[in-house]
């Protein structure tokens, strides 16, 4: 049998049983586009055991830092969990490179604010000044795609805030 007639054999024989196409549907996009409601306390957990099971961190030297009750955003996890551990994987290497002793890289969960002016937020604060602008334009990509935006302040020598602020998840009604 021949490769078309083997390809086209599962379609005769669903047709020849009474049965249509319209039952086969992918229950998720493969492209990394699905969204769910997530919870970002919870995924900032998760990538941090991620970084430190692969190696790309220890654990002394991310804080973590985050509200009591529930971070929620409605976004792609794929995406936020590869922006997120390019982000922090990146604060780390740089922290490294500077000089013994400099404080731990500082990883934040913030909701959003009551009014919808800013969408819930992970803020990275760490040491590292040589990083350049390049380093974070994969990570700058990934946060675009997920409707996003990056935001990268400078603290002069002493350090820098990274900024990954999710879009409005709608506001609180009061």
């Amino acid at each position: 049998m021949s490769a078309v007639a083997l390809a086209g054999w599962p379609r005769q024989r669903m047709e020849m049983n009474g049965e249509g196409l319209s039952h086969l549907f992918p229950a998720a996009p493969l492209d990394g586009t699905s969204v769910e409601n997530l919870d970002l306390r919870e995924l900032a957990r998760q990538t941090l055991a991620l970084l430190h099971t692969t190696g790309h961190v220890n654990t002394s030297e991310v804080e973590l830092a985050m509200p009591a009750e529930p971070v929620s955003a409605r976004v792609s996890r794929h995406g936020l969990e590869n922006a997120l551990f390019d982000l922090i994987a990146h604060a780390v290497a740089a922290q490294r490179g500077e000089a013994p002793g400099t404080r731990l890289v500082r990883l934040e969960v913030a909701p959003q604010d009551d009014f919808g002016d800013h969408g819930p937020t992970f803020r990275v604060r760490y040491a590292g000044v040589s990083e350049s602008e390049a380093e974070l334009a994969l990570v700058r990509e990934q946060v675009e795609l997920l409707g996003g935006r990056l935001g990268v302040k400078r603290h002069g020598r002493t350090g820098r805030t990274v900024t990954l602020e999710l879009p409005d998840q709608g506001t609180v009604s009061w």
